[in-house]
C-alpha cells in the first residue's frame, strides 16, 4: 500500500495531555513535553506514553507517531526537518 505523502510544514511535534486531551506543539517532542509539563501536566513516571506523543495536523488533528508512521512513513520530529 503506497503511503500518503505529507507536506512536512502540515505537522507539529506534539504532545497529548492524558488527563484532558489537550496538545501541546513544538519544533520537536522535547520541547513540546515541556510546555506540557510547564501546564501543569504530569505524566505517569515521569514518562510520555506513546499513545499521547504524536503529531498535531494543520487541520487539528492529533495522530500518534504509529500512526503517522503507518500512514505517512515518519514518526519523528527529525523527520519534518
Amino acid at each position: 500500500m503506497k503511503k500518503k505523502t505529507f507536506l512536512k510544514s502540515d505537522f507539529k511535534a506534539a504532545v497529548r495531555d492524558p488527563g484532558t486531551g489537550n496538545v501541546y506543539t513544538g519544533k520537536e517532542h522535547a520541547e513540546a513535553a515541556k510546555k506540557a509539563e510547564k501546564a501543569g501536566v504530569k505524566f505517569p513516571d515521569g514518562l510520555l506514553d506513546p499513545a499521547h506523543t504524536g503529531f498535531l495536523r494543520k487541520d487539528g488533528t492529533f495522530l500518534t507517531r504509529a500512526q503517522t508512521e503507518k500512514e505517512y512513513g515518519f514518526k519523528t520530529s527529525a523527520d519534518l526537518r
